[in-house]
C-alpha cells in the first residue's frame, strides 16, 4: 500500500509541473510559506479520509480510496480581480493537472465527484491577506494480504 503523504506528494508535484502560479507546495506545512508569490498548493492531514474495500472473497486484496485534501493559498496581490480569478480558476487548472498526471504515483478515483469550494471571506496570516481554496479529490490503491 502507498501511504497517503506519498500520493499527496505525486499529486502536488503534478500540480507544481503544470500551473505555473504555484510557486509553493507542500504536504507536511498547513499555512503558506511566506515566499510565496501567487498560490501556495498544501495537502494538510486535516479532513483526509481513507475506505478499505475487499475486492475478493477471501480478503486477499483490499482496495483503499483516499479522500485527499488539497489547498490552494492565493495571495492576494492588491488587485482583487487577480485574486479572485486566480482562486476560482485553480479548481480547473489543478484537476487538469491531476488527470494529465493520473498514474504517476496515484490512480484518480472516477467514480467519486471531486469538490472544490473558495472560502466566503480572505484569511490573513502574518499580516498578509490569502484567498483559500479547497479541493477533495479521491484516489485508490490496490493491496494485496498476504
Amino acid at each position: 500500500m502507498t501511504a497517503p503523504t506519498s500520493i499527496a506528494d505525486a499529486m502536488l508535484s503534478a500540480i507544481n509541473a503544470a500551473i505555473a502560479d504555484v510557486d509553493t507546495v507542500s504536504s507536511t506545512e498547513f499555512t503558506p510559506a511566506i515566499t510565496t508569490t501567487k498560490i501556495a498548493a498544501l495537502s494538510p492531514a486535516f479532513d483526509l479520509e481513507s475506505r478499505f474495500q475487499w475486492e475478493s472473497f477471501d480478503g486477499a486484496e483490499v482496495v483503499v480510496i483516499h479522500r485527499i485534501p488539497l489547498e490552494f493559498w492565493v495571495k492576494h496581490d492588491g488587485r482583487t480581480t487577480n485574486t479572485m480569478t486566480r482562486a476560482r480558476n485553480i479548481g480547473t487548472d489543478a484537476i487538469n493537472a491531476l488527470v494529465a498526471a493520473d498514474g504517476t504515483g496515484y490512480e484518480l478515483e472516477f467514480a467519486d465527484p471531486v469538490t472544490f469550494a473558495v472560502d466566503p471571506a480572505f484569511t490573513t496570516v502574518n499580516s498578509v491577506a490569502w484567498l483559500v481554496a479547497t479541493m477533495f479529490v479521491s484516489v485508490r490503491d490496490t493491496v494485496t494480504v498476504t
